[in-house]
């Protein structure tokens, strides 16, 4: 088995303590968005370099014109991260701006720390190979549900929940209790997700709030209405900063962000979101961000001083939490 730290920024979650994932009672977009907002501007948009777009399917933080390229995408233990076009790894450079852009621009510009991007800490994606052996999972509730080999959504009891789980695994948080906790293996050969999520897992094996399943090499979306490991029922792997890639100087991937509940918009959505979460006790705003709303860079935006190269260790930071979308 081989555990990769990632590093970096990840969102499509949900508030605090609450994840929301297995749930399929979430408001199936009775905010009536409809094609993938995509929003342009900087860091918090300080210095005014974001955008918001529409259009396709494509989803999160887009770096100017490197991050997606139709030629192909990322790749982990020699499987894809999805397909080139996948939402994740579409090239967002040249989308039509979304009409409401400059609103949400300036919303998140004047709400504090409206976007993040960093981990809440110590994420691992856990590489098995074809061989290794599924075991029981057991799951304190919800069901284990996703996508099998053949791409066909499923749910199966709690009771019968299987994934190839190593006796070595590591998972985020794995020695704090009260929490987050992400477990995520991806299995060569096969080029299965299994994405796991609890607040405070008992065990490697059990305790787990809800088992998600992803083929790799397919498009797949969850239906309407359903959180994953995520509350906006989005994979997490494809949306985080691996440390090769932090070495490497290219990222090929969109990067999820973390706003505050005081930015998301009530019951609104894009795909590839399937659902909207909670707003961390806050009251929703009608101007808010919407989850899988997506953000790149104007072409304008200067990058010369973002300069240097990688270095240090493959660790995370760990930061307080907050709502992610």
């Amino acid at each position: 088995m081989i555990a990769t730290a990632l590093t970096g920024a990840w969102a499509a979650g949900a508030c605090g303590d609450h994840h929301g994932a297995g749930s399929s009672g979430g408001a199936a977009d009775s905010g009536g968005l409809d094609g993938g907002a995509v929003a342009e501007g900087g860091a918090a948009d300080a210095a005014g370099g974001l955008d918001a777009v529409t259009g396709g399917d494509g989803a999160g933080v887009d770096g100017g014109d490197a991050a997606g390229d139709s030629s192909g995408g990322p790749t982990l233990g020699g499987c894809p991260l999805f397909p080139p076009d996948y939402p994740y790894n579409q090239d967002i450079s040249q989308s039509p701006l979304d009409p409401g852009s400059a609103t949400y621009i300036a919303n998140l510009t004047a709400r504090a720390g409206a976007i993040v991007a960093e981990y809440p800490g110590d994420e691992y994606v856990n590489i098995v190979p074809a061989s290794q052996p599924d075991v029981s999972v057991g799951l304190a509730s919800g069901e284990a549900f996703g996508f099998d080999p053949s791409d066909a959504f499923y749910q199966s009891s709690a009771a019968t929940a299987l994934a190839p789980i190593p006796g070595n695994v590591v998972y985020e948080n794995s020695s704090n209790p009260n929490s987050d906790h992400h477990m995520m293996v991806l299995q060569q050969g096969t080029c299965r997700l299994f994405e796991l999520y609890a607040w405070n897992p008992s065990s490697a094996t059990s305790g787990w709030e809800a088992l998600v399943t992803w083929n790799l090499t397919k498009d797949e979306q969850l239906p309407d209405g359903w959180g994953s490991t995520t509350a906006a029922g989005t994979p997490l792997l494809p949306g985080v900063i691996r440390y090769s890639e932090v070495m490497a100087g290219e990222i090929r991937h969109a990067v999820d962000i973390v706003i505050p509940g005081a930015a998301i918009a009530q019951y609104e959505y894009v795909k590839p979101a399937a659902r909207s979460g909670g707003a961390c006790g806050s009251a929703y705003p009608a101007d808010g961000f919407p989850y899988g709303g997506r953000l790149r860079l104007k072409a304008s935006y200067d990058t010369s001083a973002f300069t240097g190269s990688a270095t240090g260790t493959s660790s995370t930071r760990r930061t307080s939490r907050s709502c992610r979308s």
